[in-house]
């Protein structure tokens, strides 16, 4: 008889809970062991569950390309504007402004009640998570928003953006009073789809356009804005007026400075003797020559106007024409000054300079001598042609080789070379006098 092999029953008995007791013991001490894993809620995941319950009621069935809507109507935005810095381009006539734009809107149905969701008042989003208005520029051709900043969304319904802007706008610039000028832009800004930009408590200070933490250019500082809405047909948006004056210290030095010294060369020449026409002339082509490269300089660095001219490049071109006639009058007086006159001097102009004229142009010194040389001979009325000597003399010297006839003779003419210089003199510095009153700024 065969018998059937028996099978083994696991084992049993009491050492088998113990042991499983004991496994379970050694788990328990380790949870216990790592951070976080505590038998308390951590505040933290508790606070995010409520933040996942908040933004999944808020946003479903939500759609960002539809405007808010606020009591009833589409909702209005508020638009500000905190500049940072400025830059014009006069070449272009373009003004840079960057800046940092502050929007608020609401939304009537973006809000909960705090004490539902653990306190939580305020909420930070994506830009593209909401609906957000479309800004632009409309008298630019550059520029924009440079970066996509977070959103602020108060438990109130209650919006606000501000994302970091560089605008590029046409300027009708006027250059009259360069390079003491000051420059008004303006930046419409605003969006096709608003009719309605309000312009109140758009900054922190209550003000639409703030330009206190203004980072200070090296050429410009901005002396006066403001700010108003404007309203079109299907359309509106807030008109920025930003007024800046030219930081104008070093073209004391680059532009004054140079003119008033070729204003004092330009008149200094005068008062050299007329037999030195040749230094008056090359006196008077070296300032030209300044003034010419002055005006290339301009023409490098000042836009083209047609209506607007600065007054610096008015009164450098006019003394250009002022240096242009005096070198034709210093070629004249050079010519009565040095050359053969074989015709003497109406008598009634060399009475003038003889005379109250000679003595109001200093030219006493000088007639005196001329009256002691003619005293001293009877044939001076008698033969003012004769015995021309052919060598050169100094106009206002005395050559013991000539008669005395003609000696008196080339004396009154070199009397009458200084008068005109004299008197040139008073007249161009009038006339510079005038011109400076002109161009002043």
């Amino acid at each position: 008889m065969t018998t059937t092999p028996k099978i083994k029953a696991p084992v049993s008995g009491p050492g088998l809970p113990l042991l499983l007791q004991m496994l379970m013991g050694m788990l328990l001490m380790g949870l216990t062991s790592v951070p976080g894993a505590t038998a308390t809620p951590d505040p933290k995941n508790a606070n995010v569950k409520a933040l996942d319950r908040l933004h999944a009621g808020l946003f479903t069935n939500y759609d960002t390309d539809v405007q808010p809507v606020f009591q009833g109507a589409p909702t209005n935005v508020s638009l500000g504007m905190v500049v940072t810095y400025v830059d014009i381009d006069e070449l272009n006539g373009k003004m840079t402004t960057h800046c940092w734009l502050n929007l608020r809107w609401r939304d009537e149905e973006r809000v909960w009640q705090p004490s539902q969701y653990d306190n939580i008042t305020e909420i930070t989003l994506k830009s593209s998570e909401v609906w957000t208005p479309q800004i632009t520029l409309f008298n630019g051709d550059e520029g924009g928003l440079m970066a996509e900043t977070q959103v602020t969304l108060s438990h109130d319904g209650r919006l606000r953006w501000m994302p970091p802007a560089v605008y590029t706008a046409y300027c009708e610039l006027n250059m009259l009073n360069w390079p003491h000028d000051k420059q008004s832009c303006k930046l419409k800004i605003g969006s096709w789809g608003l009719k309605v930009v309000l312009p109140e408590n758009a900054t922190a200070r209550g003000e639409s356009l703030d330009h206190d933490d203004l980072v200070q250019s090296p050429e410009w500082e901005i002396v006066d804005s403001g700010a108003q809405f404007v309203s079109q047909d299907y359309y509106g948006y807030m008109e920025y007026t930003l007024t800046a004056q030219r930081r104008s210290s070093m073209y004391t030095a680059v532009i004054y400075t140079p003119a008033s010294c070729i204003v004092i060369l330009a008149l200094s020449a005068f008062w050299l003797p007329p037999h030195m026409g040749g230094e008056k002339i090359m006196i008077n082509g070296l300032l030209i020559i300044v003034i010419a490269a002055f005006l290339m300089y301009f023409a490098q660095l000042l836009p083209v106007l047609s209506n607007n001219t600065p007054l610096v490049v008015i009164f450098y071109s006019t003394s250009l024409l002022y240096l242009s006639v005096s070198t034709i009058i210093e070629v004249l007086v050079l010519y009565m000054a040095t050359g053969k006159h074989k015709r003497r001097l109406p008598e009634a102009l060399r009475k003038l300079l003889h005379g109250h004229l000679g003595t109001w142009l200093l030219l006493s010194l000088f007639s005196t001598t001329g009256e002691s040389q003619a005293e001293k001979t009877k044939e001076m009325d008698e033969h003012p042609y004769e015995e021309a000597d052919e060598e050169e003399s100094s106009p206002l010297g005395i050559n013991h080789t000539e008669v005395p006839g003609a000696k008196a003779n080339q004396f009154d003419w070199a009397l009458l070379a200084t008068a005109v210089d004299r008197i040139s003199f008073v007249a161009f510095s009038l006339a510079f006098l005038i011109l400076a009153i002109r161009c002043s700024v």
